[in-house]
């Protein structure tokens, strides 16, 4: 009898499962990222420098590239070039002219998505199972791998909480859960972020100053993009320039109340 063939062990290795796209984190999570991006001064600069500004050593850190990506999908970040800049949308969110408009423009982003437009075409006003049972519905209808489909599943539940199109019952309403108007961006869950460093740049970076203006002045933001070093002569051309182009007025406090 024919001795039975060995084994090969030399065959094709077994393809890694993709998962359809979906955000990682909240879209409360990703708001406190571009706030972030604001408040350090990093708005437009590659990810390598966002990630270090936040105190990140590595941008394939989990915890710094879910956010970036999931901010992308939100379309609250954009890719300008080699940098990520906060889109018209993060900015009207995160400055709202009219605080009445706040959770519509949520909603929109929460829409940004295209797993969680379908979601929300699906789901519309009918209630949302819990976050075991629409994991399942995502593995088997929306191509979401087994390993991810649970934290796929509480990300959009969470997400639609916080945009307000999911209230109490648990019914998934697109224009919003009836109820009072905040005024203000709901709180996000904290989350562990590791200390900020701030390191010294090299000379041939570009600094940017975002200072918000205080006592009379208080609204008002003076932005500044600029070499990290310039040489005295640029420094005083920068200065005329300035006064220039600001007409700079004295403050009635100073002159005692006018009459």
């Amino acid at each position: 009898m024919p001795q039975d063939e060995p084994i090969s062990t030399n065959g094709p290795r077994p393809r890694r499962e993709r998962s359809t796209r979906y955000p990682g984190v909240t879209l409360a999570e990703v708001l406190k990222l571009c706030e972030s991006i604001e408040e350090l001064g990093v708005d437009g600069l590659p990810a390598a420098d966002i990630a270090s500004a936040l105190g990140y050593k590595s941008i394939k850190t989990n915890t710094f590239s879910a956010p970036l990506s999931a901010a992308r999908q939100f379309g609250l970040l954009a890719l300008t070039g080699d940098g990520y800049a906060l889109t018209p949308l993060a900015r009207e969110i995160l400055h709202p002219v009219d605080p009445s408009n706040l959770p519509g423009l949520l909603r929109q982003a929460l829409l940004k998505p295209p797993l969680y437009a379908e979601l929300a075409e699906r789901l519309g006003g009918k209630k949302v199972p819990e976050p075991t049972i629409l994991g399942n519905i995502l593995y088997h209808n929306h191509q979401i791998i087994a390993s991810a489909k649970q934290q796929a599943a509480e990300a959009f539940l969470e997400s639609a909480r916080f945009a307000g199109s999911l209230g109490a019952d648990n019914v998934f309403r697109v224009e919003g859960v009836p109820g009072p108007l905040p005024e203000k961006l709901p709180d996000a869950p904290t989350t562990q972020r590791p200390a900020t460093t701030r390191q010294a740049r090299p000379s041939g970076e570009v600094v940017r100053l975002d200072m918000r203006l205080w006592d009379a002045d208080d609204g008002k933001t003076i932005q500044v993009r600029a070499p990290a070093s310039i040489t005295p002569a640029s420094f005083e051309r920068f200065l005329q320039a300035f006064r220039l182009l600001v007409r700079v007025e004295e403050s009635s406090t100073s002159e005692g109340p006018r009459r």
